[in-house]
């Protein structure tokens, strides 16, 4: 029996995490002729491959790829490269997969043949977490009910699977996207279904929540620095990924000027959220944070974004 999909699992320095995805990718229902597990080393100095090899007998197929180009697109494009499934999946080497995983993947290829699936992510810890962090912070659906998607809709890259001739079609990942060593990026996978949905309006992207994965949530993840860092690296790709690297709207000088409102608008509503902020809606400080002045850091990176895009096209 030939392949149905090929799990591809890109990691990059995080040994100590990539036992979850393994370990569970080994427990899978699936018959283990349907399917290959593909790691792809982004170019780790700790020992990513030992891990890798310690499971060898333990998943079905498992084969581990060393990619030299640092960043998460080039690691996801080398899976898809290697791949011999007719669908490529994807997930994080940190998330936990469900036994049925890769068997409600099937059910639904064979009912649907979709081009794109998926399904929603919830939250997991390995630490005690803050009392103000919510579970649904780091969770992500479209709801109870299987359905396909509209077209302002799309995916998690931790839980998505993509019939492999799309991938070659469409060249794969946005290089200039995603996650890079140490640098918080996003918006590869989201780039790469509007790519396709553009193209292929008729296109079909279909959720289902019994394609559920578990993500980790690592306790730096919970904190305000990597909060920050975060919504700003958001609203940077949701600008990327909407404009490319179309001309700004905006000059240099306008881009400073909006860059001075934003902020004191910022700083405002720091000082409400301390001060006045509604505390049934939101109890802790944190909570008036994540959920809404963080739009505000979101802005900034918008407009850093913007200044980039600016600089390149003026040094070109």
């Amino acid at each position: 029996m030939s392949i149905l999909i090929s799990v591809v699992v890109c990691t990059h320095n995080r040994a100590d995490l990539l036992p979850y995805a393994l370990q569970t990718l080994g427990e899978q229902s699936l018959a283990s002729n349907e399917y290959e597990v593909i790691v792809v080393d982004n170019n780790s100095t700790d020992d990513t491959r030992e891990v890798v090899e310690k499971f060898a007998h333990n998943v079905p197929n498992l084969r581990y790829c060393l990619e030299t180009k640092t960043g998460l697109s080039h690691a996801r494009n080398r899976g898809w490269n290697e791949a011999r499934g007719e669908y490529v999946a994807y997930t994080d080497d940190d998330c936990k997969l469900p036994r049925p995983w890769l068997s409600v993947a099937k059910e639904i290829i064979e009912q649907k043949a979709p081009a794109v699936l998926g399904g929603p992510y919830f939250a997991f810890y390995d630490s005690p977490k803050p009392h103000w962090f919510k579970d649904s912070y780091r969770s992500r659906g479209f709801g109870d009910e299987a359905r396909f998607l509209k077209q302002n809709e799309g995916l998690a890259g931790n839980n998505i699977f993509f019939r492999r001739a799309l991938l070659e079609k469409f060249g794969g990942f946005a290089a200039d996207l995603g996650m890079n060593g140490k640098q918080i990026a996003y918006g590869e996978e989201t780039e790469l279904q509007t790519r396709m949905l553009n193209a292929m309006p008729e296109l079909v992207i279909f959720y289902d929540p019994r394609l559920y994965v578990y993500h980790l949530v690592r306790a730096e993840r919970m904190k305000t620095g990597w909060l920050v860092r975060e919504f700003f690296a958001k609203g940077r790709y949701v600008y990327l990924t909407a404009h490319g690297n179309d001309s700004p709207a905006w000059g240099r000088i306008q881009l400073f000027l909006r860059g001075i409102k934003v902020l004191m608008e910022f700083s405002i509503d720091v000082s409400l959220g301390v001060l006045k902020r509604n505390r049934r809606q939101y109890r802790y400080f944190q909570n008036y944070y994540y959920e809404y002045t963080s739009k505000f850091v979101r802005g900034f990176g918008r407009l850093y974004a913007q200044y980039e895009c600016l600089n390149r096209q003026q040094n070109s």
